[in-house]
């Protein structure tokens, strides 16, 4: 679902400001898989809204003349911008195998480019412990907890460096999310809503699975 047909989704549903995502992003996956065929790491791309993005290049003065193009030296001055993460910080991407949650490196390689007027970032996840995913499925999910950031996985989900993996996407069940979301603003499970700015950690129901399953 694209940022804009989101928003639209979002704004149909009558729920409090603070339910609402301010940050539209189209995510891309990129499965790297090593000489022994474990999954070493995952390369994430995300391309932001129109009206984020033009934003950040406004606080950033860059693109003065509003053309759309961004030159090579403001290009080195954009990349890595959105990577300086805060300690706790997660990174909106969530690895699992078994059900276990596994641990990723902070982000390398990081670059960004201007696309369309959207702001184009990517960076590189390393598996601290590479996954045999012979042994069991990995799933992956992109979401922020707090909903702050919808994500979208729009921009695709592929595997490199063997031929051997399939992944599959399971899109989340938007209207089941919504009637969870509405409940615990207002119904049976509100009491977990706290007035004074305690959201509930919602993002999860919003966010796709894509499974990594691989080959003997």
């Amino acid at each position: 679902m694209k940022p804009a047909a989101l928003a639209c989704l979002i704004a149909l549903a009558p729920l409090p400001a603070a339910a609402h995502p301010h940050i539209y992003i189209d995510a891309g996956l990129t499965f790297m898989m090593d000489a022994q065929g474990n999954l070493a790491a995952i390369k994430v791309s995300w391309s932001y809204d129109e009206f984020y993005s033009l934003l950040q290049l406004e606080e950033m003065g860059l693109d003065q003349d509003g053309d759309g193009i961004i030159t090579v030296a403001e290009q080195e001055k954009l990349k890595g911008f959105d990577t300086q993460w805060v300690a706790g910080y997660e990174g909106d991407l969530y690895v699992s195998q078994s059900g276990t949650p596994v641990t990723l490196g902070g982000p390398v390689d990081a670059g960004a480019s201007l696309e369309d007027g959207r702001l184009l970032t990517w960076h590189t996840r390393p598996i601290l412990t590479p996954l045999d995913p012979t042994a069991n499925e990995i799933q992956t999910k992109a979401y922020d907890p707090t909903f702050y950031t919808a994500y979208t996985l729009d921009l695709g989900a592929e595997v490199m460096g063997s031929d051997a993996c399939t992944l599959t996407q399971i899109a989340a069940d938007l209207p089941k999310a919504y009637d969870k979301l509405e409940s615990l603003l207002y119904g049976a499970d509100s009491a977990q809503f706290d007035e004074d700015g305690n959201f509930p950690q919602v993002g999860a129901m919003f966010a796709d699975t894509v499974t990594l399953t691989c080959g003997p």
